[in-house]
């Protein structure tokens, strides 16, 4: 009967985790600078900081868009991209687990090439 509680419990358990939220690339801080620095960032036309500053990304399912400001600069806007996280097909054997990840944000993650903004900004005219 242990066994079979046991058996049980740890079914239960890998149902309700989904693959992408336990194994997933879940990190969603993007890492924002300019050149020179003391630029206000924007997440989605909403102020958050100054740089350099982390940013962090809630919305993986479209794209963020960051816009950095600064008196006598030109305005520089950036897209954040995300992608979809493949570990979650294993889903497929777990099925409440797409479920888990989809409620997480976890099904997409925030792409790599996007997790740093490096701005040079230019002088306006």
């Amino acid at each position: 009967m242990k066994i079979l509680i046991k058996v049980t419990l740890l079914t239960l358990v890998l149902a309700i985790s989904g693959c992408a939220s336990v194994a997933g690339d879940n990190s969603k801080i993007v890492h924002v600078s300019s050149k020179p620095e003391g630029a206000k960032v924007y997440v989605n036309n909403i102020p958050v900081g100054t740089t350099p500053t982390q940013v962090s990304v809630n919305n993986t399912w479209s794209p963020t868009l960051i816009t950095l400001k600064k008196k006598g600069y030109e305005d520089i806007n950036a897209q954040v991209n995300t992608s979809f996280q493949t570990i979650g097909l294993l889903n497929v054997f777990f099925w409440p687990g797409f479920i888990v990840d989809a409620a997480t944000g976890n099904t997409m993650k925030v792409s790599p090439e996007s997790r740093v903004i490096n701005a040079d900004l230019a002088v306006a005219v």
